[in-house]
């Protein structure tokens, strides 16, 4: 969002239907179309793109792609992406919930007058 600026669309609302960020490291053969290091550059990833849409004027909303990785062998059009929070089986990935909880929690404040709160100072959760 840093790359839009403000007015850019004036009097139009931004909304950001789908993002993500994936990565290799937890048993998956492909990332995905942006592709992270590793759980906790991915969660940082997602912090950062929601502190850029948080900090623009004119959005109102940013959608995570989806809830749960992909099937390993693929979906219908052999898209097979580790981009959840959840793996396939159901559990969290840490890195990723805490962040979105710490997102949650400080997104209102952030968005009224652009200061970070708690570990958003920092990045993302550890």
């Amino acid at each position: 969002m840093a790359n839009v600026p403000a007015g850019y669309f004036p009097g139009k609302p931004i909304l950001i239907g789908e993002f993500h960020f994936g990565t290799y490291d937890r048993g998956m053969f492909s990332a995905s179309l942006c592709p992270t290091g590793d759980q906790q550059e991915r969660a940082t990833s997602f912090l950062r793109y929601v502190q850029g849409a948080l900090a623009h004027p004119d959005m109102v909303g940013a959608h995570w792609f989806q809830f749960r990785d992909q099937p390993l062998t693929g979906r219908w059009d052999g898209e097979g992406y580790q981009i959840g929070f959840v793996d396939v089986a159901d559990t969290p990935y840490p890195e990723m919930t805490k962040t979105a909880r710490e997102i949650g929690e400080n997104m209102y404040t952030y968005r009224i007058n652009g200061k970070l709160v708690n570990s958003m100072k920092e990045g993302a959760a550890k």
